[in-house]
């Protein structure tokens, strides 16, 4: 059945009656803007975002720019996520509806999906950075490595059973231009290396000249035993376990490229070609060690 494109545009105008300025500048704005070209450049498999995904991401990152600049928050991701499933054939996407029950956050595509979000002026071009991979009341108790690796294994573990995949949607900023990359963190490679490497001996606190950090941090080893997979943080500042991952072994589902605010000359964005999308490290390349962010500043 085709789609009566009259009938919708005489909808929206009909409905503009009642509206204040405010509202109707903020309409003007999103129509504006939905003039915009979004780049995009897949990643290295399209399982996940095909067209109808990768279209409709497009659709509702640059309604979101039309209003705001800055990058979605997880809460908007979590809901574009579904919504980019549903386009993709399974009408019956949700969102968790009770994550005191299980935490995952969407449910749909045949899988469980834990979404986290990045952003900042400093990404890190090797890491993929979960600040916030669970909250963890018990690191204020974990005085020790061997508390440690006891709490990574009884509490963390297995709050990994409860979805089957983790997606990161970073942010960065070039110029004019945000260009957004979908990240997946490898779940079973996550799950593995924390059931085989998780022991007292690889908790320690980092230690830069006379300067000890105060939170106890782990690194998680590849199969060579020398290149680290990712680093995990027990942050005591706000009690939450964090993960610094690996870019190299992360699945990398796209990049979508967009004027990062509400452009007034919507023909002045006609190409994004000139952002650089997030370096992709070597497969083979080292991730050096940086702790920085576990000291006080």
């Amino acid at each position: 059945m085709g789609v009566d494109l009259k009938a919708i545009r005489n909808r929206i105008i009909s409905r503009l009656d009642g509206l204040e300025a405010r509202q109707l500048a903020a309409v003007e704005s999103v129509v504006r803007n939905m003039h915009r070209k979004v780049d995009f450049r897949p990643g290295n498999t399209t399982e996940l975002v095909g067209d109808a995904f990768r279209e409709e991401m497009a659709l509702f990152l640059v309604a979101h720019h039309a209003l705001h600049e800055r990058a979605l928050n997880k809460e908007n991701f979590e809901y574009i996520f579904k919504q980019c499933l549903i386009a993709s054939g399974d009408a019956d996407a949700r969102l968790n509806p009770n994550q005191k029950q299980a935490k995952f956050d969407v449910e749909g595509g045949g899988y469980t999906w834990s979404l986290k979000t990045e952003t900042g002026d400093s990404m890190s071009k090797n890491q993929v950075k979960v600040e916030k991979f669970t909250e963890a009341l018990w690191i204020r108790d974990s005085l020790t490595a061997e508390d440690c690796a006891r709490n990574v294994r009884e509490l963390v573990i297995p709050r990994l059973s409860d979805y089957e995949r983790i997606v990161v949607l970073r942010a960065s900023r070039a110029g004019a231009f945000i260009t957004y990359s979908l990240e997946e963190i490898p779940w079973m490679l996550l799950s593995s290396s924390l059931v085989s490497q998780t022991r007292p001996e690889i908790f320690s606190k980092a230690q830069r000249g006379k300067k000890v950090a105060k939170s106890f941090g782990a690194d998680y080893l590849g199969a060579d035993g020398g290149t680290r997979q990712f680093r995990m943080l027990l942050d005591t500042s706000v009690e939450k376990v964090r993960i610094w991952f690996a870019l190299r072994e992360c699945v990398h589902h796209g990049y979508w490229t967009l004027p990062g605010s509400a452009a007034t000359d919507v023909l002045q964005f006609s190409t994004a070609a000139a952002a650089e999308i997030p370096r992709q490290p070597d497969q083979h390349q080292q991730t050096s060690a940086t702790y920085q962010e576990e000291f006080p500043i």
